[in-house]
């Protein structure tokens, strides 16, 4: 694998395109001071990721864009495309060219892209780990860095030799995962926390459930109980309407009997006075028998009106009755209505209850895939 090509437009002091082309072996480029050679390896190094303004000579990251010159316009866009030979595939990837191109907008916008495909600043750095190149790396040492190196304390020599040993990617692999450990743990922590609040949750609404099933048998067994009471009434009502009934007809068939001896005692008394026309009985005794014709008369009509009260009564005693009857039926109506209610609050409270636990089951599973993985972290 070898630096193939360097192509730059609007980096710093190259407003227009510039195209490098390097072959195997050592390359110089020759210059007087201020020519921009330096400008090239703050390309290299810019392209392949560095993110300090200081460590490509600026003030800003902004400052890598051509800020224009007396006779040219400042530029909107700075972009650089190092392109490697990976004929030896020493890139993980299957191309026998890598192509990395940045771009960088004066809006602070920027753009990675691996053969001119949109890309991660990650995925760059992870296509390079294994190759020693980087913004980190060994493998470039700009203008002043070679002195920095030398006069470094050993933790900074340290660092040094770990990144041509190729320990520091290693380290960089561990602290991924280590933040990615930190992060699964956050989210297990949190997932315990929604398991104990839906746990939490969930006991008072195992209680109202429970409450809610010991009011549906209690509600089932009161109506059962009012309907069996209902009907006992109705029955007990029923028989007192048809007692009330036969009674009434008896009256009836004792008034229609008193109408008819009345009848034969008329029909008697005109026979008698016919008999004391007839023969002529004196006044006196005919006096006495109308007299004693008189009281039967007269008890007769008080046994009418003595019946005729009775069958008063009676009427009475079945409007009642009648009343009482509406009264139950009203009744059974407005237990059926309660009921209705107390059959829709229980499915509510199932609703509830069947949403939590559809809650509990789906955070299970995740709770256990993040345990697992954490395991396998670990």
């Amino acid at each position: 694998m070898y630096l193939k090509s360097l192509t730059l437009k609007g980096f710093k002091s190259f407003a227009d395109r510039a195209h490098m082309t390097f072959e195997p072996g050592l390359t110089v480029i020759v210059g007087p001071n201020g020519s921009g050679k330096s400008n090239i390896s703050d390309s290299i190094l810019w392209v392949l990721g560095e993110q300090s303004a200081k460590q490509l000579r600026g003030q800003a990251m902004e400052d890598v864009i051509f800020s224009g010159s007396s006779a040219r316009k400042p530029v909107g866009v700075a972009e650089v495309t190092l392109v490697l030979d990976n004929s030896d595939h020493m890139l993980p990837v299957d191309f026998d060219e890598v192509a990395i191109t940045r771009r960088m907008y004066r809006s602070g916008e920027s753009e990675y892209l691996i053969n001119s495909s949109p890309c991660r600043l990650m995925d760059i750095q992870d296509i390079l780990h294994d190759s020693g190149l980087g913004k980190d790396t060994h493998s470039i040492i700009s203008q002043g860095k070679l002195d920095a190196i030398l006069q470094s304390r050993p933790e900074e020599r340290r660092a040094l030799i770990e990144e041509a040993a190729g320990i520091s990617k290693h380290k960089r692999r561990k602290e991924r995962a280590l933040k990615k450990i930190k992060s699964m743990d956050e989210h297990l922590t949190r997932a315990r926390d929604i398991n104990k609040e839906i746990a939490r949750q969930l006991r008072p609404l195992e209680r109202q459930v429970d409450r809610a099933r010991k009011y549906k048998e209690l509600s089932s067994r009161a109506n059962e109980l009012t309907q069996m009471l209902a009907v006992d009434e109705l029955r007990s009502l029923q028989s007192q309407w048809n007692d009330l009934e036969s009674r009434s007809k008896e009256g009836a068939a004792e008034l229609e009997l008193a109408q008819y001896r009345l009848g034969e005692k008329e029909r008697e008394l005109e026979k008698l006075q016919v008999m004391l026309e007839e023969k002529g009985l004196f006044v006196g005794d005919l006096g006495e028998q109308r007299r004693h014709m008189q009281d039967v008369v007269g008890r007769i009509n008080s046994d009418m009106r003595l019946l005729e009260e009775k069958g008063h009564n009676m009427v009475s005693r079945l409007s009642d009755m009648r009343g009482q009857i509406s009264s139950s039926e009203h009744q059974r109506r407005r237990v059926v209505e309660e009921l209705e209610d107390a059959r829709a609050q229980l499915e509510e409270v199932t609703g509830a209850h069947m949403q939590a636990q559809d809650d509990v089951d789906a955070a299970g599973p995740a709770a256990a895939q993040l345990h697992e993985r954490r395991v396998a972290l670990d």
